[in-house]
């Protein structure tokens, strides 16, 4: 997602390149080592399939490097688009850590249903095919008994209306 945006308003292959390397190195790169380090240690049964309590600390992490890269960002002048899905992003981490206190929502089934709103953004009705990915997810998570149909319904729903809603006041979409 984070290439798409990068690349969708930049003026060149080369800086839609940079702004990748920028914000994948401050957002993802972090929360992905300290996954990492977290599951070597114990501290997580695994990368793609924990507990709901420890999820926390992953979420405190990426809070905090999204904020950070926001800030980057709009300091460097980034392409708004690539500022809103990162808004959209640290929105969707609030509302998804929040919810997580209490009840185990699906972050996959919210991630790849932003994916797909994304496309549709991006490329309009070209990106039909690409709703064969959410039943696929939720099937997935279903099959291996991660949660439930009302968990990866629910995280599907949030971020879709986040992403399209943070990119309506950013004026990327219109409705």
């Amino acid at each position: 997602m984070t290439a798409l945006l990068a690349f969708d308003d930049s003026a060149t292959a080369a800086e839609g390149f940079g702004w990748f390397l920028l914000a994948t190195g401050l957002v993802i790169l972090p929360v992905l080592l300290i996954s990492l380090y977290m599951v070597k240690t114990g501290r997580m049964d695994s990368l793609f399939s924990n507990r709901r309590h420890q999820r926390h600390r992953v979420y405190v992490v990426g809070l905090f490097f999204d904020v950070l890269t926001i800030w980057i960002l709009n300091l460097l002048n980034a392409p708004t688009i690539l500022i809103a899905g990162l808004v959209a992003g640290l929105a969707s981490v609030v509302c998804l850590a929040f919810i997580n206190l209490w009840w185990k929502i699906s972050v996959h089934s919210s991630t790849m249903a932003a994916f797909v709103t994304l496309l549709f953004v991006l490329f309009g009705w070209w990106a039909a095919f690409s709703l064969i990915l959410l039943p696929a997810i939720w099937w997935a998570r279903l099959n291996l008994a991660q949660h439930t149909l009302w968990q990866v319904a629910a995280g599907s729903a949030l971020s879709t209306v986040i992403l399209l809603v943070t990119f309506s006041q950013y004026g990327v979409i219109q409705f």
